[in-house]
């Protein structure tokens, strides 16, 4: 064996030895159920408890944005898009899968976001997610969030 795959070998037991293994297939039951009650308050506007599943130390890359958000930036981007320029939006996942490890759960996703401003047609992004969620006592809470378009990070509005 040469040196090069002997260290191959070592590094991928070591690996192997280290990886977590996902728990039970009721906890990811129930980590999906908390991500889709997260995912029905954005849809029904209940943007109180939207906010509430996000930890407050949570970090956000949202597609329109080129840096890291607060959990307090993320709230005041969310609330400039809903504060009269907007007529209706959504935001729909799709296919997510989910991952859990003990108290920390992960979800990656393609997600669609449409919107209509009220003084353009419609826009609609598609996009790639992933949210990082951690299990605090005894409900599951959203500590980081990165989202982005397929044809790269937006950094002007869609055209009209």
């Amino acid at each position: 064996m040469t040196e090069f795959s002997r260290r191959s070998a070592l590094a991928a037991g070591a690996l192997a030895a280290t990886a977590p293994v996902p728990v039970a297939a009721a906890d990811t039951a129930e980590f999906a159920a908390a991500f889709r009650a997260f995912v029905q308050t954005l849809a029904t506007g209940n943007l109180d408890a939207f906010y509430a599943t996000i930890h407050d130390s949570a970090v956000i890359i949202d597609e329109d944005i080129p840096f890291r958000l607060t959990k307090a930036g993320f709230k005041a981007h969310i609330d400039f898009h809903v504060g009269g320029i907007w007529e209706n939006f959504s935001w729909q996942d799709r296919n997510p899968q989910f991952r859990v490890f003990g108290s920390t759960a992960s979800v990656a996703s393609f997600a669609t976001f449409r919107g209509k401003p009220v003084d353009a047609g419609y826009r609609q992004r598609h996009m790639a997610f992933t949210q990082g969620w951690h299990k605090f006592r005894d409900s599951w809470r959203l500590i980081s969030w990165h989202q982005s378009p397929f044809d790269g990070h937006i950094l002007e509005a869609s055209p009209g």
